[in-house]
């Protein structure tokens, strides 16, 4: 059949209507990009009522909307409320093709319809939704100046790119408290992020109760001094005791009931057997030197060989007393304990230790660190906890690979990033990217991004910019097919040697923080930062409303 060549009139009618969809689609702002996006015709108008109908829903669906029309009734003047019929001009429904974690939703004159499968898929279309009104809305501030209110006529079909899509704080360098976690948890729903890796411990301090070992908060939770760093003073050394500091078990489960209703997971990392000098000075018998000296640091960096004594049975006995209770706080199916940065000097030295290496016959006293992640990694099992470990469990030299591939731990893969995502992924463990810093792009959102006088001082060289954390490629073209499906997800990672102070956080880290959340949720070919530039620059509307700050570097030609 012979096929009608298309006339120059239809061809411009064509570019008319493409150029038409790009400029609706330029107001539309939506971040992540959806994997999808239709522009229809028309809006809807909701002033009058915002009816949610819930027919036959479950109850964990049901909640999602309920929580979406009490955010409307705190922030505007519309009524929202759920309806039990089909007159709901919002209709919820339950679709099981689409996966856990996406959704459908389509935007009429009439009426929209959203279409999930679990209770995280209404809550990530009700974010859209969110979007697509008043900025007001999304940050939780109510603005009852504004009385229009339409929704545009859109098809949007989303599923996130990784499953995986995390933040980590590390609140030992420098605490930071329920509040502010709360604010970051917030602003990390409403750019569908699902992981926060909260780094509770390190050399620096011991930040959460554990009832069983009181002194690791009396003691381990305060330091004789601190260095401090924030956005107007810069650096200065407190020159008193910094502490105590940590969370008692009650504000913990606070945190852990926020962040479910936001569909997010709370990872602890509680750091071992290395950067565990806060336990050490707690506990000085399960140390490789009873008789000291030790001392929660005060040095923000660096590392330490003040470790736990794998050699003694009360010692292991200790760390699976704390994963014990960890895992009694903490629902999330996966338990960090770091194992990086852990040198094998006191090891090297101590006569159990000794022992325990020669009656193995191993060839490096960095096997007994692969033995400790196995012994801890079978504890955890039994109460069906699965570990994380940072990436020197695999590329530290000497590392028993066969031992961690046991494990079954899922790998964070910060420095050399690359290379210890590709051994873990060989092992067949899951892994997630989060890279320190290469030439090519960095997700240590804590780095500084911009050089000038002006700049606040802080970690790293200046070069981590906004453009490099966004364009940063986690999965290398390289990486063969079958290996790929190991790959779970991405990480921005904030670590607080130098930032003592909620605004200096929240300056470093926004907008990197969103640059990693659309890796992390958009699919490659829809990603292009002139795109995000645009849609932060509108984005800087709500987060002025909601107080965040924000370096302005991408905005600035």
């Amino acid at each position: 059949m012979k096929q009608t060549q298309p006339t120059r009139l239809g061809l411009s009618l064509a570019a008319i209507l493409l150029l038409v969809s790009l400029t609706t689609f330029s107001t539309i702002n939506i971040t992540p990009i959806p994997r999808q996006l239709i522009i229809g015709r028309g809006t809807l108008d909701i002033n009058n009522r915002l009816e949610i109908e819930v027919t036959d829903l479950p109850d964990s669906i049901a909640c999602e909307a309920l929580m979406f029309a009490q955010n409307i009734n705190s922030t505007t003047s519309i009524h929202a409320n759920i309806v039990a019929n089909a007159k709901g001009n919002i209709r919820l429904v339950c679709d099981r093709s689409i996966p856990a974690e996406g959704y459908s939703l389509t935007i009429t004159p009439k009426r929209a319809i959203i279409r999930a499968s679990t209770g995280a898929g209404f809550f990530y279309a009700f974010q859209t939704i969110t979007r697509l009104l008043p900025p007001n809305i999304a940050v939780g501030v109510r603005d009852t100046t504004i009385h229009k209110f339409a929704l545009p006529a859109v098809t949007i079909n989303d599923e996130p790119r990784f499953e995986y899509r995390g933040f980590m704080l590390d609140v030992s360098r420098h605490f930071f408290q329920t509040d502010e976690i709360k604010r970051l948890l917030r602003l990390m729903a409403i750019y569908k992020m699902n992981r926060f890796h909260w780094h509770l411990t390190d050399d620096q301090g011991w930040r959460i109760e554990i009832k069983q070992y009181p002194r690791l908060t009396t003691i381990g939770s305060k330091s004789h001094n601190c260095r401090m760093n924030d956005m107007k003073r810069g650096v200065w050394w407190l020159n008193d005791q910094y502490g105590p500091h940590y969370y008692t078990q009650a504000q913990v489960t606070d945190i852990i009931d926020y962040a479910k209703k936001l569909h997010i997971e709370v990872i602890p990392e509680i750091d071992m057997p290395g950067h565990f000098s806060a336990a050490m000075a707690s506990y000085p018998q399960y140390s490789c030197t009873p008789t000291g000296p030790h001392n929660v640091q005060i040095q923000q960096g660096g590392v330490w060989d003040d470790i736990l004594n794998v050699g003694t049975p009360r010692a292991i006995e200790f760390a699976k007393n704390i994963l014990t209770e960890i895992c009694q706080i903490f629902p999330s199916k996966l338990i960090h304990i770091g194992g990086d940065e852990c040198p094998t000097t006191a090891w090297e030295t101590n006569t159990l230790c000794r022992a325990i290496h020669d009656s193995l016959g191993l060839s490096s006293y960095r096997q007994l660190q692969s033995r400790f992640i196995k012994q801890m990694g079978d504890h955890v099992a039994t109460m069906g906890k699965r570990l994380v470990v940072w990436n020197e469990s695999v590329t530290a030299q000497d590392a028993d690979l066969n031992i961690i591939r046991q494990t079954g731990a899922m790998v964070m893969s910060w420095h050399p990033c690359q290379q210890g995502a590709l051994i873990a992924a060989q092992l067949g463990l899951p892994v997630i990217i989060t890279e320190y810093h290469t030439d090519s792009g960095s997700y240590y959102i804590n780095r500084r991004q911009a050089q000038g006088p002006d700049e606040p001082q802080g970690a790293g060289n200046g070069d981590d910019t906004v453009e490099r954390c966004y364009s940063y490629q986690p999965i290398p073209a390289s990486v063969p097919d079958s290996l790929k499906c190991h790959y779970r997800g991405v990480q921005a990672t904030f670590w607080t040697e130098w930032v003592s102070d909620k605004a200096y956080l929240e300056y470093l880290a926004l907008p990197r923080l969103m640059a990693v959340a659309e890796t992390a949720w958009s699919t490659e070919s829809r990603k292009d930062f002139d795109s995000f530039r645009r849609r932060m620059a509108a984005d800087t509307t709500m987060l002025k409303l909601g107080g965040y700050n924000y370096a302005p570097h991408i905005f600035k030609k």
